[in-house]
């Protein structure tokens, strides 16, 4: 949480820490601005309040954070840009040293931000050239400081989850009733008009009703993928494939709340009209592996144990993991889940690895998403729920949506 971050210093014998301002997104800063929409710098020393330094026009939109607020001028910069006259190691000295000198800044400072290698490798070593003498660069431990606060997720970031999952399992149920209106020609699906429907047809639907719901999914990286592309874990799908009969649909919705908000993530397995009954009885045991995953998880207990437990589940039903066959592409391929906020992927991992030392803390949010995977049969399987860990250990589910395998066609 962000009351951690000064005890995280502490710990790590950080004095300040700087995140550089620029236009790429950057979650640590949302996280910090609340998702203000400003291309912030901010600083902060230990034991102080984080405070942001924008343009002047910007000013507004960086107030909503509920963070003190300066612009650029207020530390002289327009000024020493003339007085310099395009000297670029100059301002920067002159411009940073004002920052530096207003907040007090010196000692051990960490420095974080999103830009090229190439221009955080130039501004490291300008910071460390010219201030070498009142300031110390500091390389923070892995996982950082951010990745440890973000973690754990307070009572207001929570509501937002929450409202994120209700969102975003509405727009699937909308998918699925919108599916179902639709008929069959022989092993085809097709629309009213009795053209082919494509899985490019499904996600223009699905960005249409993500809109109206305040949601995005950042970048188009949706997955909808049917048949081979399904037992393919990270195959979003081809845009010109017809939806066909009996074959698995993987359908892995991960939006976030417009507006650099919560991500919600979540997977189901659909099969149009009728599933064939191999598939039918390997759904049964992915179920069978989520459901206990659910009843496993417990307060201060290894995560890795998850894993491990449901490789143990996958391998008694004959199916191959990787702890049976390291480094198979058949059946059971990878962790049981991730953590889950301002990105799609955040601490803690899930893996089943001995160096995975994490337990379960009240506050995580992690996702809890088996599969079966089977290239050779062209089929997959995953079912994908993103759940909370509550302060008395209580595992919460955050998703709101059916886990029916078969879609009947009603058209």
């Amino acid at each position: 949480m962000k009351s951690d971050l000064d005890r995280l210093m502490q710990e790590r014998d950080i004095d300040a820490f700087v995140i550089i301002g620029s236009e790429n997104e950057n979650t640590d800063r949302n996280y910090l601005t609340n998702s203000a929409h400003a291309s912030a710098t901010v600083v902060k020393k230990r034991g102080q309040e984080a405070v942001l330094i924008v343009s002047a026009m910007e000013i507004d939109e960086a107030k909503k954070s509920g963070l003190t607020v300066y612009t650029m001028q207020d530390f002289d910069l327009f000024t020493i840009m003339q007085k310099h006259a395009g000297k670029q190691e100059e301002v920067f000295k002159e411009y940073w040293t004002n920052i530096f000198d207003k907040f007090e800044i010196s000692g051990r400072v960490a420095f974080y931000g999103t830009a090229s290698v190439m221009g955080t490798w130039r501004t490291l070593n300008r910071f460390q050239r010219l201030f070498g003498e009142r300031i110390e660069l500091v390389e923070d431990e892995d996982p950082n400081i951010f990745s440890v606060a973000r973690r754990t997720k307070d009572a207001h970031e929570i509501e937002q989850l929450r409202e994120a999952g209700k969102r975003s399992g509405a727009a699937m149920r909308e998918v699925r009733e919108w599916l179902s209106q639709h008929r069959a020609e022989g092993e085809f699906v097709f629309n009213s008009d009795g053209e082919p429907l494509t899985i490019g047809d499904v996600k223009r639907y699905l960005w249409h009703k993500l809109m109206d719901y305040g949601m995005e999914d950042v970048g188009g990286t949706v997955i909808f993928s049917q048949g081979y592309d399904a037992a393919l874990p990270h195959s979003r799908g081809e845009a010109e494939q017809q939806l066909r009969l009996g074959q698995t649909i993987i359908f892995d919705l991960f939006p976030r709340i417009m507006g650099g908000g919560y991500f919600h993530d979540m997977t189901r397995t659909w099969c149009i009209g009728y599933a064939p009954k191999e598939v039918e009885e390997a759904y049964h045991v992915v179920m069978h592996a989520f459901a206990q995953s659910l009843e496993a998880m417990t307060l201060g207990e290894p995560i890795r144990d998850i894993q491990n437990m449901v490789n143990s589940i996958f391998e008694e039903h004959g199916h191959p993991t990787h702890n049976s066959h390291p480094g198979t592409n058949e059946g059971y391929t990878h962790s049981i889940g991730h953590g889950l906020g301002l990105d799609v992927h955040e601490s803690p991992g899930m893996s089943g690895y001995a160096s995975n030392e994490s337990v379960f803390e009240a506050g995580d949010v992690v996702t809890i998403e088996p599969g079966l995977y089977y290239p050779s049969k062209e089929w997959g399987i995953r079912i994908e729920d993103t759940v909370y860990m509550s302060a008395t250990g209580e595992v919460i589910n955050l998703t709101d949506c059916p886990y029916d395998l078969i879609v009947t066609l009603n058209g």
